[in-house]
């Protein structure tokens, strides 16, 4: 029988010592680890997510989930809409529109003739652009009128919108949009973004509630019957607008107990919209109108800017104020309109086609793979609209590598600070330090941006995930959960 001596795992005191071997994951090992293991338990077995984590100095990749996979990336969109305006026009870029007539003025103030308002597309033309004030604008336009010493216009206020094509909506977006704000016409001229903001309040048990436009008009016709329910009951109402009418309707009830909510209704035909209310407010203004307003392409005479005088020209704030009203709210309309902005300046004519062929242009010139991107609006709200996790990050670092980065990042909205994740990864290591673009639209939800660690490295990131029937605030809590594990990552 042989016996076997015991083997020894001590170590000699006269042998070479052993290099001590690290068995801790560094720390891009470990984030990738926490998402791996957060993802994989997460409610979403019957969802798709799209991942892609970087370094944005160096572009090493951290994280990567179906990176080459198309998502619907919903309002994730406007980040490729608002970067190649401003790479293609500029921070400095302004929307000028000039106010003509083809009349002449008396001694007493009278103007005999016609002002024609020869739209450049200007989506500024909101309260989001003038303190939250519906008058201020035409406030300035009267003015400017006022100053040329006319009293009273014998003639029509006619609208030129012919900078953009009359195709009032995006590329397959939902009928059932089209009355709520989000899913506003486009047009080459418009005003307060082409819906009306309505103020509800309740008032006596039983009675109808009161119901306020704003801006002031009577525009759009709404039916009333929204009634005011009692204190212990529960505000419940719905709200739209008949296809291809500016008829609207409120009905349920209102609360008695509540102050006053707030809701809006889109306009048809946004050129009209913005000829009408511009007639309503010059009358407050003491400015009789004889004439009705009337939409350009009803207009029967021959426009000849050449022959008439200009009355005066409004000039709109910098295209690096107006990406941040598109980012930080997620606005839909503006992103709308700065893609036709792109095909009306640099492509074939005012159209989403002619905006996007100038946008794949764009990215195809700085190497980007195109193939995994299929652009089909500006705002996102088609759901034919398609990216890679892949194509989002390089956007993203294009956007890093550019001399207006400081810009585009600004525009974007901050965690726990504003925009739509205002009330997002308050409380955590995260808050402040994530500037990102949301993106939703149903069984969507997109979170891409940068974030910066508590060390102070810059990240890149897009978080996508696509056919989930579970929660939003789901996903929204797992998407907040990433980031905070990437900020809490420390490098030495």
């Amino acid at each position: 029988m042989i016996v076997l001596g015991m083997l020894s795992c001590s170590q000699s005191p006269n042998s070479t010592p052993v290099k001590k071997i690290g068995f801790l994951r560094d720390q891009y090992a470990e984030a990738a680890f926490q998402i791996d293991t957060l993802l994989n338990k997460s409610p979403f077995e019957m969802a798709h997510w799209g991942v892609k984590i970087i370094r944005a100095n160096t572009g090493e990749v951290i994280y990567e989930r179906n990176a080459k996979k198309m998502f619907m990336p919903a309002s994730n969109m406007k980040l490729y809409s608002t970067s190649a305006a401003l790479c293609l026009l500029g921070p400095d870029f302004t929307y000028r529109t000039t106010f003509w007539t083809d009349g002449t003025i008396d001694e007493t103030g009278v103007l005999t003739g016609n002002i024609y308002i020869q739209g450049s597309g200007d989506p500024t033309w909101s309260w989001r652009f003038y303190d939250n004030n519906y008058d201020s604008l035409f406030i300035r336009f009267a003015d400017s009128i006022k100053a040329q010493g006319i009293t009273k216009i014998n003639g029509s206020i006619v609208g030129d919108d012919n900078i953009f094509d009359d195709i009032p909506l995006g590329y397959s977006w939902s009928w059932d949009d089209e009355p709520y704000y989000y899913g506003a016409q486009i047009s080459g001229l418009s005003f307060n973004e082409n819906y009306i903001d309505y103020r509800l309040t309740p008032g006596k048990i039983g009675e109808n509630a009161r119901i306020d436009p704003y801006p002031n008009t009577d525009f759009v016709k709404v039916q009333n019957d929204l009634l005011t329910a009692p204190i212990d009951s529960v505000t419940d109402f719905e709200n739209g607008r008949k296809r291809g009418q500016n008829s609207g309707w409120f009905t349920g009830r209102i609360s008695a107990a509540d102050s006053a909510r707030w809701d809006a209704i889109t306009v048809e035909n946004p050129t009209l919209f913005t000829g009408y209310v511009l007639k309503q407010f010059l009358e407050r203004q003491g400015i009789e109108v004889t004439g009705e307003p009337i939409d350009g392409d009803d207009w029967t005479a021959q426009v000849d800017y050449e022959r008439y005088q200009p009355i005066f020209t409004h000039t709109s704030q910098p295209l690096s104020e107006i990406i941040a009203k598109v980012n930080k709210p997620s606005q839909n309309f503006i992103a709308e309109t700065l893609q036709k902005t792109l095909g009306a300046i640099l492509g074939d004519d005012g159209s989403s086609k002619s905006g996007i062929k100038v946008q794949m242009a764009l990215y195809d010139s700085l190497g980007m793979d195109t193939r995994n991107l299929t652009i089909r609006d500006g705002s996102g709200l088609s759901r034919l609209d398609l990216v890679s996790p892949n194509t989002t990050a390089s956007l993203l670092q294009m956007m890093w590598n550019h001399p207006d980065r400081d810009i585009f990042i600004t525009s974007l909205p901050i965690s726990g600070v504003d925009g739509t994740i205002e009330k997002r990864m308050v409380g955590t290591i995260a808050e402040g330090r994530v500037h990102a673009k949301t993106g939703y639209v149903s069984y969507v939800r997109s979170l891409s941006g940068y974030l910066w660690t508590l060390g102070g490295e810059p990240i890149i990131f897009t978080l996508m995930v696509n056919h989930y029937t579970v929660p939003t605030s789901l996903a929204n809590k797992i998407q907040d959960t990433i980031c905070t594990i990437l900020v809490g990552m420390d490098y030495e």
